[in-house]
């Protein structure tokens, strides 16, 4: 299970969260808003995972990978002092390649060999706190993330069926930051936003960076439209006989409104 790391960093987190927040300029000038988007992300799987002598490396033993991802979120901002914006997220992430001569073990339960079958199914949900500390060309905001991810990665050797699989199912508290720069008068902005949390060798980063550009249709609605780059990585040293330095990354587009 991935955060026997993660329970012990939750102190620190949660301390330096209290600091951040501290501020007195933690607060929105927003009265009232409601924000919602939705991305197409296709990443790719690099990296390795499995026991530390005979993982896979799903970024040169795999070929033909196949993903998609499909992420929704909704926010509401407010003017309340100390009370914090909500932000929630959903991110299901699927991929899977196929190998003609791979080997490797992931849970120690088996070694496969020959042409293996991977597949890799994520969901990431996220319950998101967070204060504006600017909101004006500059916005900077920071907070802190419950992501609950539930999933697996499963290796099946195609000769035999028989199959080895990760377990990757854990809530986890996550540090969030966003910052975005618009350029006045041209609807266009850019920005970068993520979540991460780290303890000794181990540490979960989920990254974007984007360009974004407002599109005027109706008066009551702000809609946008944005591209850029996600990376999720997940580096893991020697949790539950198993480890993992791979990563999930490509390029998204999307969708969103300001009502």
């Amino acid at each position: 299970m991935i955060p026997a790391f993660i329970k012990r960093q939750s102190a620190s987190v949660a301390a330096a969260l209290a600091l951040a927040l501290a501020s007195p300029a933690a607060m929105s000038d927003t009265i009232f808003g409601l924000y919602a988007g939705a991305n197409l992300w296709q990443p790719e799987a690099n990296g390795t995972i499995g026991q530390s002598e005979n993982s896979f490396d799903f970024s040169g033993d795999f070929s033909g990978g196949d993903s998609d991802s499909t992420s929704f979120y909704l926010a509401v901002e407010h003017f309340v002092p100390l009370i914090p914006n909500v932000l929630v997220r959903s991110t299901p992430v699927n991929w899977s390649g196929r190998s003609e001569s791979a080997t490797g073990t992931l849970a120690g339960v088996i070694t496969l060999s020959g042409e293996v079958d991977a597949e890799l199914d994520v969901d990431m949900k996220d319950a998101t706190l967070y204060y504006e500390l600017l909101d004006n060309w500059v916005t900077v905001d920071v907070g802190l993330t419950a992501r609950l991810l539930d999933g697996f990665v499963r290796a099946t050797e195609t000769s035999t069926g028989e199959s080895d699989e990760v377990e990757l199912s854990s809530a986890i508290p996550m540090l969030y930051g966003h910052v975005r720069f618009d350029l006045p008068f041209t609807g266009l902005a850019a920005g970068v936003r993520g979540n991460g949390i780290g303890y000794q060798e181990s540490e979960l980063l989920d990254l974007e960076a984007y360009l974004h550009l407002e599109v005027d249709l109706f008066p009551a609605v702000d809609f946008g439209i944005q591209g850029g780059l996600r990376r999720l990585s997940i580096s893991i040293d020697d949790l539950d006989n198993w480890n993992s330095d791979a990563t999930l990354e490509g390029a998204y587009v999307g969708v969103t409104a300001h009502f």
